[in-house]
């Protein structure tokens, strides 16, 4: 068979190919549709212990509560079931400014598949006169400050008991509380990650 004279010979084609190749894989790794899959959605209901006068808000909008117990210093409620997937950001908008201001929440599963423990990496402390309309979960994931680890009074080791959520001996959750009293309102929150989907706490 005869050769293509020089001047019709493909140039550079092995160079060309291989610019084409890291071209197409730089591509690939910028867009987000093919990272990994978040874990499907879970149902559940929200369950919220804590000390002192507290709003709850779930992705920035308001939840409009019936069936919460408490005096104005203590706060125990079952948040009714609904869809949480990863992203999902929930934001306490507390006032509580006692010595015992310990909160603790977790989201126990439908149809006993087990509960999502909230630990205290999870928490973030997102400060003083806060809107919480306007704290996304980006907001919150950006957020370096922890709320500190704390211990709950008897009323609240009862309540957390009634609620149904886990003890700490068991993998629960963990109680947390802002670093300093204050006499005014403040905002904590988590956002639901991939890995508390992927890995509730047995049921029993």
């Amino acid at each position: 068979m005869n050769e293509l004279p020089l001047s019709v010979r493909p140039r550079h084609s092995i160079q060309n190919i291989m610019a084409a190749l890291v071209l197409g894989c730089a591509l690939l790794v910028g867009i987000p549709n093919l990272r990994a899959v978040d874990p499907a959605p879970v149902n559940g209901d929200l369950l919220i212990d804590a000390k002192g006068e507290v709003e709850i808000y779930y992705n920035a909008r308001k939840l409009v509560l019936r069936g919460e117990r408490g005096n104005g210093q203590h706060f125990v409620v079952k948040v009714p079931e609904r869809a949480y997937k990863a992203g999902d950001a929930v934001v306490l908008h507390v006032r509580s400014p006692v010595v015992y201001r310990a909160i603790v929440a977790a989201i126990n599963l439908t149809g006993k598949a087990g509960q999502i423990a909230i630990k205290k990496s999870d928490w973030r402390y997102l400060g003083e006169d806060q809107d919480p309309r306007g704290i996304t979960a980006a907001q919150i994931e950006a957020s370096e400050t922890l709320p500190v680890s704390a211990s709950p009074d008897p009323d609240g080791a009862a309540e957390r008991d009634k609620l149904g959520i886990l003890p700490e001996s068991r993998g629960g959750s963990e109680w947390v509380k802002t670093e300093k009293q204050s006499n005014g309102w403040y905002c904590v929150g988590f956002v639901i990650t991939p890995e508390m989907l992927k890995t509730p706490i047995p049921a029993h």
